[in-house]
């Protein structure tokens, strides 16, 4: 009987574990393992979340750096280097400053990339600033016109900034036609503005926005009829006298020097026995090239203020000054219409270094007087 109960037992046990709800528990542990693979599930998407915030940081400087890369520049016909696009396609604007001792310091020169200096009646030198590209709030003093400045403008196709004007330079503003924006007209107020702290004849200046307005009223032609008329490169001369001092002795009143600065490569720019400042700035004018024109200067017969007038076509002689170095060079020009050009003794074009020049237009009587030291 035990046997069989054994045997009975055993039987019963088989068709216990037979039955379909006999093997639920354990069919139901394998369905568990997706809800636990599921636990990491959402760290699986985290990774792609967090790829896209490094992935836009990282997009983005590169389209910065196209974008200015691909900004419009042009180049300044005036001294080889690159400006905005807009300013490199206008024509020049040019402005009459006085340069009496009384004048200093004066306003917005270190903005302009060339400047003229010659001389005018009484043994005094005026400045005709040649700006491209600026803006400058303040440019000044501002004074009158004479004739033959318009030539320094018709270089490079520029308009004539001035406070009224010599009766020659009337005439031949008249007759040649040329863009003169007279402060002393109708256009007082919209191009000029007066300095009360200073006194006249030396308290009339202009200023980057009143030549704009100025220049909209007239209705001058904007852009530029001509190319620049220098030519370039980033070095400059390498060899020549040694020119660590420039002096230039126009007249017993005006003898202006430069120094060569090192450091910067620079002619730094002295007058009246002290630097010439920018009052906007409070720095030092400074340039990458001086030039000496030396051109035929008399007083005009019969002119009761000693008026002068000077030959500024035909050829002649001077000197390129750079780098430490002065170089010979003469210059030739066919009419007063068109450009200065500028050669080396052997006859090649001179290339001027990258940079603003400051143009000496110098009695060729006096070539003694343009001395240099080491």
């Amino acid at each position: 009987m035990g046997k069989k109960r054994n045997i009975l037992v055993l039987l019963v046990l088989l068709a216990l574990l037979a039955l379909p709800g006999g093997c639920k528990g354990k069919e139901e542990a394998p369905g568990e393992i997706p809800v636990e693979a599921e636990g990491p599930a959402p760290e699986e998407p985290a990774v792609p979340e967090e790829e896209p915030e490094t992935e836009v940081p990282e997009e983005v400087p590169p389209q910065e750096v196209q974008q200015e890369e691909t900004a419009p520049q042009g180049i300044n016909p005036l001294t080889g280097r690159r400006i905005r696009e807009e300013a490199a396609v206008r024509r020049p604007v040019g402005v009459m400053v006085n340069n009496l001792k009384a004048a200093m310091p004066q306003s917005g020169l270190a903005q302009a990339d060339i400047v003229y200096e010659t001389l005018v009646e009484g043994g005094i030198t005026r400045l005709y600033a040649v700006f491209q590209d600026f803006d400058a709030p303040k440019i000044g003093p501002v004074r009158s016109a004479r004739h033959y400045y318009l030539d320094f403008a018709a270089e490079h196709d520029a308009l004539y900034v001035h406070y009224g004007l010599s009766p020659q330079a009337r005439t031949a503003i008249k007759e040649r036609k040329a863009p003169s924006l007279n402060g002393l007209s109708y256009l007082d107020e919209i191009l000029c503005f007066r300095d009360r702290a200073r006194k006249a004849p030396h308290d009339k200046y202009t200023s980057q926005q009143g030549i704009m307005a100025a220049w909209e009223k007239v209705g001058y032609r904007k852009e530029p009829d001509r190319e620049g008329k220098f030519l370039f490169s980033p070095e400059g001369p390498t060899a020549g006298a040694a020119a660590g001092r420039v002096d230039l002795g126009y007249s017993n009143y005006a003898k202006p020097w430069f120094t060569f600065d090192k450091e910067s490569g620079t002619y730094l720019r002295f007058q009246y026995g002290a630097p010439q400042i920018d009052k906007e700035t409070g720095g030092q004018l400074a340039y990458e090239n001086v030039l000496v024109q030396f051109a035929g200067m008399w007083t005009i017969k019969g002119d009761a203020a000693g008026r002068m007038d000077m030959e500024l076509t035909g050829t002649g002689q001077g000197w390129h000054i750079s780098n430490g170095f002065a170089v010979p060079i003469t210059w030739s020009r066919k009419s007063r219409q068109d450009p200065t050009l500028f050669f080396l003794a052997d006859g090649r074009p001179l290339v001027m270094r990258e940079g603003k020049t400051w143009i000496n237009v110098f009695p060729k009587n006096r070539k003694d007087m343009v001395r240099f030291e080491p």
